[in-house]
């Protein structure tokens, strides 16, 4: 996962029209293995996107996605391409009108042909249709999801996603807290094997943390990483901080902001002060140029700990609770300018009202 000057190769879509980033361009990255109307990675990955969704052929995750592809959400792993298919079907029967703004593609070659992708989206969408959430309330909603794929010749073989339910389900009237103990009611009937991914996640990110490798020093995205980890592993919330400009800008899970050094403390300490020994690794990183000699850099990161105070989740459950989340940052001269940090918050209450598993 080497830096290299991506513009050159695959460009950022950001500050792009949609006109320029659909249209016809020859290929100017080598894909092996790809369909030949795809240009580069990232073309791949908003083309097809825009393909699956605004023109609404579903049947195309079939050659898009691997027969056996791993889905990875904080409400639990799915498994298979059929799986993708009715998932997105019951996706637009309940947003029939849902439009995907991609806002930026972070990638990585980590083997020959072996691609990694940091697609951001902001969807625009009504809810017309009973779905998950409840019965449908005719309510517009606006929420950020990023996807983390692993693709090889034309086929996403395991992807990771993170969306911000909680703010979802707020604007479409319904509590959180509601809509997470009634998923949690229904954990419960389930046999136990099948939340046994959360126990053994949990326990990857409290054991295998000594065992993380981290970027080299001269990549984007080793200070970021570096970041993360003094924060959550050491606690020093203020040396962490050093990284960011005085006027970087944070927007985060439910529709919190934060401004300058201070806010990212205070949303950091919100999440972190409430558990017991929080352990976080990075499961990946990326970076990628953007225009006006800025980088962009993408971390998945993974986050357990014990839930023994009071604090931005209500009174201590003593449960142990599982963080899956994806941070973009946008870095100038190596200073963070903004960092979007996605997890599902929705699924961070289901587990503290007892569900998900043990």
């Amino acid at each position: 996962m080497g830096w290299i000057d991506t513009a050159a190769v695959a460009r950022s879509p950001a500050g792009r029209s949609i006109e320029d980033l659909l249209g016809p361009r020859p290929r100017r990255q080598d894909l092996t293995g790809f369909d030949p109307n795809y240009s580069d990675i990232v073309d791949y990955i908003i083309r097809c996107t825009h393909r699956i969704w605004e023109e609404k052929n579903v049947g195309l995750c079939r050659s898009h996605y691997a027969p056996d592809c791993a889905i990875h959400t904080l409400a639990g792993p799915v498994t298979g391409v059929e799986a993708v298919v009715a998932n997105t079907l019951a996706t637009l029967a309940a947003f029939p009108d849902r439009s995907l703004i991609g806002e930026d593609v972070i990638w990585s070659e980590d083997a020959a042909g072996l691609f990694h992708t940091s697609h951001r989206i902001v969807s625009l969408m009504t809810h017309l249709g009973d779905d998950a959430f409840g019965p449908a309330t005719g309510r517009r909603a606006q929420v950020t999801t990023i996807a983390d794929c692993v693709v090889s010749e034309n086929r996403i073989i395991e992807e990771w996603l993170v969306r911000d339910n909680a703010h979802l389900v707020r604007q479409l009237g319904l509590d959180p807290w509601t809509v997470a103990r009634g998923q949690a009611e229904a954990d419960g009937a389930l046999e136990p094997s099948a939340h046994a991914w959360r126990s053994a996640e949990i326990a990857r990110v409290r054991e295998g943390q000594a065992m993380v490798v981290t970027p080299p020093v001269d990549h984007p995205a080793a200070g970021p990483t570096a970041m993360l980890e003094r924060a959550v592993n050491d606690a020093q919330l203020g040396d962490a901080a050093a990284l960011l400009s005085v006027s970087a800008e944070g927007f985060w899970p439910s529709g919190r902001r934060w401004v300058g050094r201070g806010g990212w403390i205070g949303a950091m300490n919100q999440l972190t002060s409430v558990l017991e020994t929080p352990q976080l690794v990075i499961d990946h990183w990326a970076a990628t140029a953007l225009p006006h000699d800025e980088i962009a850099v993408a971390l998945r990161w993974s986050m357990a700990g014990r839930h023994v105070r009071t604090g931005i989740y209500g009174p201590a459950t003593g449960r142990e609770l599982l963080v899956l989340a994806v941070s973009h940052y946008r870095l100038r001269q190596g200073r963070i300018l903004e960092d979007i940090t996605v997890f599902d918050e929705l699924a961070v209450l289901r587990q503290l009202a007892g569900g998900l598993g043990a």
